[in-house]
């Protein structure tokens, strides 16, 4: 008897310090950073639009920090310089994805984004684009733990062809498509729809293709002005530099209808390659030139200036703020950073208040469709904000995904 007294005392000692030891553990999990990686272009041409969202989302992540952190716990972040190449994409995403991430924040194109969100896809961690705006950057092209914080390219297009007919009273327009990358494919495919949908497609008077890195696209405007019917807006579906360079040489060329854009085309960077710009209309995030008409907005312009030392030089910093703040609140109604359960969340999101606005997903959209946009237009030397403009055709997957199109 004293023996199996002796042994069931024995028994007690080491539950309790078993108890121990998991409480331990449980504690030192609880009180481990949380980790959010960034496969992003700190070099190459899409560093421009990398930039500053990145700055953005540390705004945000400090904010997080001083306020307590996720869950209690610090967030901490790290990043890996792309350098704007589709392998170190694959390869950044992956390394980061190895090192435990526990969100992978990919660049603002699909092209160059998607290689590292599937990295992130395979091991089921959550990644988010700073403003990818093809929607393959989401379930059907990436996976369903990729999402961008952006909207899609189409409904760029379709907001800025139903306010040229609605508010500028234009009849008839001419395409010229950037064919460098998807981006630009899904704006003019949103926008065709859209001028179509209003005015017949015989309203749409022709359309050309170019390539960003052309030097010259002097043979497109020839055709332009060899139209028996002159149209009278003209849609550029680009970015810069190839963008501000097909601009340029229209206005030079003596073309001086309005020129309608895609929302990668914003901002004041550029405007000094086309002196005198006018005319020139673009669906935009928010200003940062102290007109927007959201005071939230203006007030994130400030704090953007506060912590970095300078104004954002890009709207789209926008996306990058708000990407944090939509998969904090994911984690934060969750009680966990566990990407099913996040995902769970994000896909119930409706109409959500963020910063960046209302925001939606769903099991099989994991890209806004119908967020409100800021029409800007360029007047003396600078864009300005006109008004807010939400679009009133939604785009289906068949159009997003350009099926037919």
């Amino acid at each position: 008897m004293r023996t199996l007294s002796k042994f069931l005392k024995f028994l007690r000692l080491a539950a309790v310090l078993g108890a121990g030891v998991l409480s331990s553990g449980a504690g030192h999990a609880a009180d481990k950073p949380i980790v959010i990686g960034f496969a992003i272009a700190e070099s190459g041409w899409l560093h421009n639009y990398d930039a500053a969202p990145f700055r953005a989302a540390v705004m945000k992540i400090d904010e997080i920090n001083k306020a307590g952190g996720l869950l209690g716990r610090e967030v901490k972040y790290r990043v890996l310089d792309t350098k704007t190449e589709r392998e170190r994409s694959a390869s950044a995403g992956a390394e980061l994805v190895q090192s435990g991430v526990d969100m992978l924040v990919v660049s603002c194109d699909y092209d160059f984004g998607a290689p590292a969100a599937l990295a992130a896809q395979k091991a089921k961690i959550i990644s988010m684009s700073l403003c990818a705006a093809d929607p393959k950057m989401g379930v059907q092209g990436v996976g369903n733990f990729a999402f961008t914080a952006n909207s899609a390219a189409q409904s760029e297009g379709i907001a800025i062809a139903e306010y040229a007919q609605q508010k500028l009273g234009l009849k008839t327009t001419y395409v010229l498509e950037d064919v460098s990358i998807e981006y630009n494919k899904s704006g003019c495919a949103g926008f065709r729809a859209a001028w179509a949908r209003v005015n017949g497609k015989e309203s749409i008077l022709g359309g050309d293709v170019f390539r960003n890195d052309d030097p010259s696209i002097a043979a497109q405007i020839t055709r332009l002005q060899g139209l028996k019917n002159k149209p009278d807006s003209v849609f550029l579906c680009s970015y810069t530099p190839g963008g501000a360079s097909a601009i340029r040489q229209l206005r030079a060329a003596g073309l001086d209808m309005p020129i309608l854009g895609t929302t990668a085309m914003v901002d004041n960077y550029w405007l000094n390659a086309v002196p005198n710009l006018k005319d020139f209309y673009l669906p935009g995030f928010m200003s940062l030139y102290g007109d927007d008409p959201r005071p939230e907005m203006n007030q994130f312009v400030q704090a953007f200036k506060a912590r970095w030392g300078e104004p954002p030089v890009s709207s789209y910093s926008v996306l990058g703020y708000s990407l944090i703040e939509q998969w904090a609140h994911a984690v934060t109604e969750a009680k966990s950073t566990d990407s099913d359960k996040t995902l769970a969340v994000m896909n119930g999101y409706k109409d959500q208040p963020f910063l960046v606005g209302p925001t939606s997903y769903t099991k099989d959209l994991h890209v806004q469709v119908n967020r409100p946009w800021l029409i800007m237009t360029v007047k003396d030397g600078s864009f300005r904000a006109v008004e807010m403009y939400r679009n009133q055709f939604t785009p289906d997957l068949k159009l997003l995904f350009r099926v037919g199109a």
